[in-house]
């Protein structure tokens, strides 16, 4: 499949279009108000009115959530289109939520004093090793607690991944990881997992991981 995930976001369809084609449907609604749900607990040990930053931001989809529940965020994605969303649909939260262009593989510490950082829908995308220069690039942001989400392999997976392939569905991530793959990630770059969960196990390959600094 000849698809860029560097170039495929920075598209104006794509960004506009981002949000409907993935959770219009009643099963795109339920697991958007699931993982949002997930996502804020996530951070439960993060003090409200604290400043995450959500790398990669997109439409602000998961920002939002955050935002609802007194956090400030600051968003960074590679793609000016998909920050343009964002902003449109957060700007009733004034200054709490702010968003520069950026890719987080090449980015030193920015200054920025977040006590959190969100890196959701993206590892999946890359190879192992992309992975780990993507999320040490998070970790250098100096956000204290990092979660991530990931698509987990396993033999379950994989064989429902086949069936969906029989059906001619779309496989959800590129890149899937064994539980040996995200210890391999969180290590490399610098982190330790502190605690986990699963969205749906049974129908979603979904792991969302509340990891620290080592």
């Amino acid at each position: 499949m000849n698809w860029n995930p560097n170039e495929h976001y920075k598209r104006h369809d794509v960004a506009v279009g981002y949000d409907a084609a993935r959770f219009s449907s009643l099963p795109g609604r339920v697991f958007n108000r699931w993982e949002q749900r997930v996502i804020e607990r996530c951070f439960r040990d993060v003090p409200k009115r604290a400043l995450l930053v959500d790398v990669p931001c997109g439409t602000g989809r998961l920002a939002e959530r955050l935002l609802s529940a007194g956090y400030r965020v600051h968003g960074i994605d590679i793609s000016d289109e998909m920050l343009k969303v964002a902003r449109q649909r957060l700007e009733r939260f004034g200054d709490a939520f702010t968003a520069e262009v950026g890719d987080a593989r090449k980015m030193a510490a920015n200054g920025i004093a977040s006590e959190g950082a969100l890196c959701a829908r993206v590892l999946m995308h890359f190879p192992l090793d992309e992975q780990i220069t993507f999320l040490a690039g998070v970790a250098r942001l100096g956000a204290r607690t990092v979660v991530i989400n990931h698509s987990l392999d396993s033999p379950y997976q994989r064989f429902r991944r086949a069936i969906k392939r029989m059906l001619g569905h779309q496989p959800s991530a590129r890149f899937p990881s064994s539980n040996r793959d995200i210890r391999t990630l969180l290590h490399e770059a610098g982190l330790r997992e502190v605690r986990r969960y699963r969205l749906f196990p049974m129908i979603s390959e979904a792991v969302y991981i509340v990891a620290t600094r080592a």
